[in-house]
């Protein structure tokens, strides 16, 4: 049976948004590096920081209160491109639906940190919702949600980490993109055989039967 090609006009609108999908692609490629230059340097600062406050404390550190650090191992997710009028209250609803066991923002530099439990069972899962909130609007802007590390710093091994982490995920986002593209195609082609056959059945021409199929 010879295969029945898409019409110009499905085809011209397939391309359109596949060359769409890439230019966006590229685009979010270039802002991730410079949102992860940006990151490190913020880890860094922070680090430093942390450093001088500890100090003068001997003291094993224990999870604080309101904006403390977790003690023990955990994973972390950095969510960039904040709005500066973002409060820890927009980022505890935006994210509730994978309940972060701790939210370290950083509202003056636009980006905040998400901290899971490494011990929790479910972790997995909470991260995976997290991560798939990336270029969700929150408060009128696309935010990014990255992985990251812990222990900040800009050691070789630890930047490497990072971006092979980043990479991998950033080749899954364009798996799916991928897969999304190639079912709408099958779609689009599966609606022309459906039109095509019921201009046969009733004896009309294919383009008035797409139109009484709408």
């Amino acid at each position: 049976m010879v295969e029945e090609k898409l019409t110009k006009k499905q085809k011209k609108a397939l391309e359109f948004r596949k060359s769409k999908e890439e230019r966006e692609i590229s685009k979010k490629e270039k802002a991730e590096r410079l949102e992860q230059e940006a990151k490190l340097k913020a880890e860094k600062e922070e680090e430093e920081a942390k450093r001088k406050a500890d100090a003068p404390k001997k003291k094993r550190k224990t999870r604080r209160g309101k904006g403390g650090k977790l003690s023990g191992p955990r994973f972390i997710l950095f969510v960039g491109n904040l709005s500066f009028k973002c409060t820890e209250e927009d980022l505890k609803n935006h994210f509730k639906n994978c309940s972060p066991d701790n939210i370290r923002p950083r509202l003056d530099k636009g980006f905040a940190f998400l901290e899971f439990k490494q011990d929790d069972v479910n972790v997995r899962k909470r991260m995976d919702i997290a991560i798939s909130m990336h270029h969700t609007v929150l408060n009128d802007r696309k935010i990014n949600v990255e992985l990251t590390a812990g222990g900040g710093g800009n050691s070789t091994t630890r930047l490497e980490k990072i971006k092979g982490k980043n990479d991998k995920l950033l080749q899954e986002r364009k798996d799916k993109i991928k897969k999304k593209l190639a079912t709408d195609m099958a779609k689009a082609k599966e609606k022309e055989e459906e039109s095509k056959d019921t201009a046969k059945v009733v004896g009309i021409h294919p383009d008035r039967a797409k139109l009484i199929q709408q």
